[in-house]
Protein backbone atom coordinates (compact mmCIF):
# COMPACT_ATOMS: atom_id res chain seq x y z
CA UNK A 1 0.00 0.00 0.00
CA UNK A 2 1.08 3.05 -0.93
CA UNK A 3 0.28 6.45 1.29
CA UNK A 4 1.13 9.73 -0.48
CA UNK A 5 2.13 12.98 1.11
CA UNK A 6 0.67 15.77 2.05
CA UNK A 7 1.64 18.65 -0.26
CA UNK A 8 3.54 21.47 1.04
CA UNK A 9 2.70 24.95 -0.14
CA UNK A 10 4.44 28.11 0.66
CA UNK A 11 3.98 31.24 -0.33
CA UNK A 12 4.33 32.65 -3.60
CA UNK A 13 5.84 35.90 -4.30
CA UNK A 14 2.96 37.90 -4.91
CA UNK A 15 1.53 36.94 -1.50
CA UNK A 16 5.12 37.53 0.27
CA UNK A 17 4.96 41.18 -1.41
CA UNK A 18 1.31 42.10 -0.44
CA UNK A 19 2.10 41.30 2.78
CA UNK A 20 5.37 43.12 3.05
CA UNK A 21 3.23 46.04 1.38
CA UNK A 22 0.45 46.03 4.28
CA UNK A 23 3.45 45.62 6.89
CA UNK A 24 5.03 48.74 5.24
CA UNK A 25 1.60 50.90 4.99
CA UNK A 26 0.78 49.94 8.86
CA UNK A 27 3.87 51.13 10.12
CA UNK A 28 3.55 54.51 7.89
CA UNK A 29 0.15 54.84 9.40
CA UNK A 30 1.89 54.07 13.24
CA UNK A 31 5.18 56.35 12.63
CA UNK A 32 3.90 59.52 13.20
CA UNK A 33 2.18 58.35 16.21
CA UNK A 34 5.27 57.15 17.81
CA UNK A 35 7.14 59.39 16.73
CA UNK A 36 4.59 61.72 18.44
CA UNK A 37 4.43 59.46 21.53
CA UNK A 38 7.86 60.56 22.08
CA UNK A 39 7.92 63.72 21.36
CA UNK A 40 5.24 64.33 24.29
CA UNK A 41 7.46 62.24 26.53
CA UNK A 42 10.79 64.98 25.73
CA UNK A 43 8.40 68.14 26.02
CA UNK A 44 7.31 67.35 29.30
CA UNK A 45 10.62 66.14 30.37
CA UNK A 46 11.73 70.05 29.01
CA UNK A 47 9.08 71.50 31.23
CA UNK A 48 9.96 69.38 34.12
CA UNK A 49 14.07 70.98 33.70
CA UNK A 50 12.31 74.49 33.20
CA UNK A 51 10.20 73.77 36.32
CA UNK A 52 13.51 72.68 38.34
CA UNK A 53 15.34 76.09 37.08
CA UNK A 54 12.49 77.63 38.59
CA UNK A 55 12.31 76.26 41.84
CA UNK A 56 16.05 76.80 42.07
CA UNK A 57 15.81 80.38 41.20
CA UNK A 58 13.21 81.27 43.73
CA UNK A 59 15.37 78.71 46.12
CA UNK A 60 18.88 81.52 45.03
CA UNK A 61 16.43 84.44 45.53
CA UNK A 62 14.95 83.53 49.29
CA UNK A 63 18.60 82.90 49.96
CA UNK A 64 20.24 86.19 48.43
CA UNK A 65 17.46 88.45 48.75
CA UNK A 66 17.95 88.74 44.57
CA UNK A 67 18.11 86.65 41.40
CA UNK A 68 21.35 85.75 39.97
CA UNK A 69 22.93 88.41 37.23
CA UNK A 70 22.45 87.03 33.88
CA UNK A 71 26.33 88.28 32.89
CA UNK A 72 28.99 88.74 35.73
CA UNK A 73 32.10 90.56 36.22
CA UNK A 74 34.64 90.42 33.76
CA UNK A 75 38.25 89.32 34.83
CA UNK A 76 41.46 91.46 34.44
CA UNK A 77 43.85 89.86 32.22
CA UNK A 78 40.83 87.36 30.46
CA UNK A 79 38.58 88.04 27.74
CA UNK A 80 35.38 90.24 28.72
CA UNK A 81 32.83 87.32 27.56
CA UNK A 82 34.72 85.23 30.14
CA UNK A 83 31.93 86.01 32.75
CA UNK A 84 30.02 83.52 34.95
CA UNK A 85 26.31 82.72 34.23
CA UNK A 86 22.92 82.92 35.92
CA UNK A 87 23.25 78.60 35.15
CA UNK A 88 26.36 78.86 37.14
CA UNK A 89 25.33 80.53 40.29
CA UNK A 90 22.12 78.62 40.76
CA UNK A 91 23.67 74.84 40.64
CA UNK A 92 23.93 74.37 44.85
CA UNK A 93 19.95 74.49 44.14
CA UNK A 94 19.65 71.87 41.49
CA UNK A 95 21.35 69.08 43.05
CA UNK A 96 24.82 70.30 42.14
CA UNK A 97 25.96 71.29 44.88
CA UNK A 98 29.52 69.52 44.54
CA UNK A 99 29.90 70.62 41.28
CA UNK A 100 29.67 74.43 42.20
CA UNK A 101 31.77 73.39 45.02
CA UNK A 102 34.65 72.55 42.54
CA UNK A 103 34.59 75.84 41.24
CA UNK A 104 36.83 78.42 41.72
CA UNK A 105 35.12 81.95 41.45
CA UNK A 106 38.39 83.78 41.85
CA UNK A 107 39.10 82.82 38.73
CA UNK A 108 37.19 83.48 35.51
CA UNK A 109 35.10 79.87 33.68
CA UNK A 110 37.36 78.53 30.93
CA UNK A 111 35.25 79.01 27.71
CA UNK A 112 34.66 77.05 24.24
CA UNK A 113 35.73 78.41 20.98
CA UNK A 114 32.25 79.72 20.01
CA UNK A 115 33.63 81.58 16.52
CA UNK A 116 31.78 80.59 12.63
CA UNK A 117 33.05 81.96 9.67
CA UNK A 118 34.19 85.05 11.50
CA UNK A 119 36.71 85.12 14.55
CA UNK A 120 34.36 85.42 17.34
CA UNK A 121 35.36 84.99 21.13
CA UNK A 122 38.40 82.31 20.69
CA UNK A 123 38.70 79.56 23.52
CA UNK A 124 39.86 80.59 26.56
CA UNK A 125 41.99 78.69 29.67
CA UNK A 126 42.96 79.88 32.80
CA UNK A 127 47.02 79.99 32.76
CA UNK A 128 46.69 77.61 35.80
CA UNK A 129 44.04 75.44 34.59
CA UNK A 130 41.50 76.64 37.00
CA UNK A 131 38.03 75.32 35.94
CA UNK A 132 38.86 73.85 32.40
CA UNK A 133 37.72 70.77 34.18
CA UNK A 134 34.60 72.06 35.85
CA UNK A 135 33.07 74.12 32.76
CA UNK A 136 32.99 71.18 30.58
CA UNK A 137 31.00 69.37 32.47
CA UNK A 138 27.52 67.98 31.41
CA UNK A 139 24.74 69.10 33.66
CA UNK A 140 21.24 67.38 32.75
CA UNK A 141 19.09 69.24 33.74
CA UNK A 142 20.71 72.35 31.18
CA UNK A 143 19.45 70.07 28.50
CA UNK A 144 16.09 69.79 26.29
CA UNK A 145 16.29 66.33 25.17
CA UNK A 146 13.98 67.26 21.60
CA UNK A 147 17.36 69.18 21.08
CA UNK A 148 19.49 65.71 20.79
CA UNK A 149 20.05 65.97 17.02
CA UNK A 150 22.41 69.67 17.72
CA UNK A 151 24.57 67.59 20.11
CA UNK A 152 28.01 66.79 18.64
CA UNK A 153 29.75 67.96 21.98
CA UNK A 154 33.41 67.43 20.89
CA UNK A 155 35.51 67.87 24.07
CA UNK A 156 33.14 70.49 25.48
CA UNK A 157 30.01 68.19 27.07
CA UNK A 158 28.44 71.36 29.13
CA UNK A 159 26.07 72.84 26.67
CA UNK A 160 23.04 74.76 27.78
CA UNK A 161 19.63 74.55 26.25
CA UNK A 162 18.15 77.10 28.38
CA UNK A 163 18.40 80.84 28.74
CA UNK A 164 17.17 83.80 30.48
CA UNK A 165 15.35 86.58 29.65
CA UNK A 166 17.88 89.86 28.94
CA UNK A 167 14.75 91.38 27.96
CA UNK A 168 16.11 94.40 25.47
CA UNK A 169 18.18 94.42 22.29
CA UNK A 170 21.54 95.80 23.80
CA UNK A 171 24.26 93.40 24.49
CA UNK A 172 25.80 94.80 27.16
CA UNK A 173 23.34 97.05 28.59
CA UNK A 174 23.45 97.14 32.47
CA UNK A 175 21.64 99.32 35.01
CA UNK A 176 25.27 101.54 35.31
CA UNK A 177 24.84 104.97 34.41
CA UNK A 178 25.38 105.38 30.61
CA UNK A 179 28.78 106.38 29.10
CA UNK A 180 28.93 109.30 26.41
CA UNK A 181 30.02 107.13 24.01
CA UNK A 182 26.70 104.95 24.37
CA UNK A 183 25.19 104.97 20.97
CA UNK A 184 21.56 105.09 22.90
CA UNK A 185 22.44 106.89 26.29
CA UNK A 186 18.55 106.44 27.14
CA UNK A 187 18.06 102.95 26.85
CA UNK A 188 17.71 100.97 29.71
CA UNK A 189 17.56 97.14 30.11
CA UNK A 190 14.13 95.56 30.54
CA UNK A 191 14.67 91.68 31.34
CA UNK A 192 15.53 90.18 34.16
CA UNK A 193 19.01 88.71 33.60
CA UNK A 194 21.45 91.07 32.29
CA UNK A 195 24.96 92.45 32.32
CA UNK A 196 25.19 92.48 36.39
CA UNK A 197 21.68 92.45 36.80
CA UNK A 198 20.37 92.07 40.16
CA UNK A 199 16.75 92.18 40.04
CA UNK A 200 14.42 91.41 43.19
CA UNK A 201 11.00 89.82 42.94
CA UNK A 202 9.60 93.10 44.27
CA UNK A 203 10.90 95.44 41.50
CA UNK A 204 9.27 93.22 38.85
CA UNK A 205 6.09 95.42 39.07
CA UNK A 206 4.61 93.53 35.56
CA UNK A 207 3.95 90.58 37.98
CA UNK A 208 5.70 87.32 38.17
CA UNK A 209 3.52 85.60 36.34
CA UNK A 210 3.45 87.92 33.70
CA UNK A 211 7.28 87.64 33.16
CA UNK A 212 9.65 85.38 31.66
CA UNK A 213 12.01 84.22 33.52
CA UNK A 214 13.36 81.41 31.19
CA UNK A 215 12.78 79.61 27.60
CA UNK A 216 14.60 77.46 25.88
CA UNK A 217 17.05 78.08 22.48
CA UNK A 218 18.76 75.20 20.27
CA UNK A 219 22.64 74.56 20.35
CA UNK A 220 24.50 73.56 17.33
CA UNK A 221 27.39 71.71 16.65
CA UNK A 222 29.57 74.08 14.39
CA UNK A 223 27.45 73.14 11.32
CA UNK A 224 26.02 75.88 9.88
CA UNK A 225 22.09 75.45 10.60
CA UNK A 226 19.45 78.84 10.11
CA UNK A 227 17.58 77.97 13.08
CA UNK A 228 20.18 78.14 15.39
CA UNK A 229 23.16 80.08 14.25
CA UNK A 230 24.08 84.21 15.22
CA UNK A 231 24.18 85.82 12.12
CA UNK A 232 25.50 88.96 11.31
CA UNK A 233 24.20 92.65 10.69
CA UNK A 234 25.25 95.84 10.24
CA UNK A 235 25.32 96.86 13.92
CA UNK A 236 21.88 99.27 15.00
CA UNK A 237 20.91 101.75 17.00
CA UNK A 238 17.76 101.15 18.17
CA UNK A 239 15.56 98.82 18.44
CA UNK A 240 13.16 99.01 15.96
CA UNK A 241 16.05 99.04 13.51
CA UNK A 242 17.37 95.68 15.24
CA UNK A 243 13.95 94.41 14.29
CA UNK A 244 14.11 94.98 10.99
CA UNK A 245 17.11 94.47 9.96
CA UNK A 246 17.64 90.80 11.58
CA UNK A 247 14.50 89.91 10.45
CA UNK A 248 15.26 90.96 6.67
CA UNK A 249 18.46 88.68 6.71
CA UNK A 250 18.47 85.86 4.07
CA UNK A 251 19.74 82.80 5.98
CA UNK A 252 20.79 81.30 2.93
CA UNK A 253 23.79 83.87 2.41
CA UNK A 254 24.31 85.57 5.27
CA UNK A 255 27.63 84.86 7.59
CA UNK A 256 27.20 83.11 11.04
CA UNK A 257 29.00 84.66 13.91
CA UNK A 258 28.49 81.40 15.30
CA UNK A 259 27.10 78.05 14.55
CA UNK A 260 28.04 76.69 18.10
CA UNK A 261 25.24 78.39 20.05
CA UNK A 262 24.36 77.62 23.39
CA UNK A 263 28.27 75.66 23.44
CA UNK A 264 28.78 76.42 27.13
CA UNK A 265 26.12 76.89 30.07
CA UNK A 266 29.02 78.68 32.34
CA UNK A 267 29.12 81.75 30.04
CA UNK A 268 27.23 84.67 30.81
CA UNK A 269 26.51 85.40 26.85
CA UNK A 270 24.42 85.88 24.48
CA UNK A 271 25.95 83.38 22.65
CA UNK A 272 25.01 80.88 25.13
CA UNK A 273 22.66 81.46 28.50
CA UNK A 274 20.41 84.47 27.28
CA UNK A 275 17.58 85.33 24.94
CA UNK A 276 15.92 88.45 24.33
CA UNK A 277 12.37 89.43 23.11
CA UNK A 278 13.05 91.21 20.22
CA UNK A 279 11.62 89.02 17.82
CA UNK A 280 9.13 86.15 18.41
CA UNK A 281 9.91 82.46 18.84
CA UNK A 282 11.84 80.29 15.88
CA UNK A 283 12.82 83.88 14.29
CA UNK A 284 16.02 84.28 12.71
CA UNK A 285 19.05 85.66 15.31
CA UNK A 286 21.69 88.32 14.59
CA UNK A 287 24.32 90.26 16.41
CA UNK A 288 25.53 93.65 15.04
CA UNK A 289 29.30 93.74 13.81
CA UNK A 290 31.21 95.76 13.98
CA UNK A 291 30.21 97.97 16.96
CA UNK A 292 31.78 100.83 18.55
CA UNK A 293 33.91 100.26 21.90
CA UNK A 294 32.03 98.40 24.28
CA UNK A 295 29.76 95.20 24.04
CA UNK A 296 27.11 97.70 25.74
CA UNK A 297 26.57 98.26 21.89
CA UNK A 298 26.10 96.20 20.22
CA UNK A 299 22.78 95.74 18.61
CA UNK A 300 21.34 91.56 18.92
CA UNK A 301 18.58 89.97 18.13
CA UNK A 302 18.74 86.55 20.03
CA UNK A 303 15.09 84.66 19.18
CA UNK A 304 14.04 81.68 21.55
CA UNK A 305 13.72 78.26 19.54
CA UNK A 306 13.17 74.56 20.11
CA UNK A 307 12.91 71.36 18.07
CA UNK A 308 9.23 71.23 19.70
CA UNK A 309 6.47 71.95 17.09
CA UNK A 310 5.40 75.24 16.69
CA UNK A 311 6.75 76.84 19.21
CA UNK A 312 8.58 76.62 22.35
CA UNK A 313 8.15 75.92 26.52
CA UNK A 314 8.55 79.70 28.56
CA UNK A 315 8.97 79.37 32.69
CA UNK A 316 7.63 82.49 34.25
CA UNK A 317 8.73 84.06 37.26
CA UNK A 318 6.00 82.25 39.53
CA UNK A 319 7.41 78.90 38.17
CA UNK A 320 4.53 78.12 35.91
CA UNK A 321 5.37 76.57 32.45
CA UNK A 322 3.70 77.68 29.33
CA UNK A 323 4.01 76.81 25.70
CA UNK A 324 4.34 79.65 23.79
CA UNK A 325 3.67 79.18 19.47
CA UNK A 326 5.45 80.64 17.42
CA UNK A 327 2.39 83.10 16.16
CA UNK A 328 2.35 84.79 19.20
CA UNK A 329 1.46 88.57 18.81
CA UNK A 330 5.11 90.65 18.63
CA UNK A 331 3.92 92.95 21.21
CA UNK A 332 2.93 90.36 23.70
CA UNK A 333 6.27 88.70 23.37
CA UNK A 334 8.13 92.13 23.91
CA UNK A 335 5.50 92.73 27.13
CA UNK A 336 6.43 89.20 28.72
CA UNK A 337 10.08 90.03 28.24
CA UNK A 338 10.07 93.40 30.40
CA UNK A 339 10.13 93.16 34.30
CA UNK A 340 8.34 96.34 34.99
CA UNK A 341 6.85 97.85 31.05
CA UNK A 342 3.49 98.22 32.49
CA UNK A 343 1.82 96.31 29.15
CA UNK A 344 -1.33 94.68 30.63
CA UNK A 345 0.00 91.16 28.65
CA UNK A 346 -0.27 87.46 28.98
CA UNK A 347 0.04 84.65 27.74
CA UNK A 348 -3.01 83.31 25.70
Amino acid sequence: MFFSRPRLRGFTLVELLVVIAIIGILVALLLPAVQAAREAGRRTQCVNNLKQIGLALQNYHDSNKALPYGKGPSYAGAPVYARWSAQALILPFLEQGNLYGAIDFHFPPATPGMAGATAFMPAFNNPGGQNGVICRALVPTYLCPSDIESSGDGDWPGQNNYTGNQGNWLCDRGDAAPAASDISPGELQTGVFYFLSKCRFASITDGLSNTVFFSERMRRSGTAYPRSDLFTMANQTSLAGTYATCSATNTATATPLTSKWGWSWVMGENCCTLHNHVSTPNTVSCAGVPFPGTMTNMAMQVSVSSRHPAGVNAMMGDGSVHFVTNSVDLNTWRGLGTRNGGETVQLP
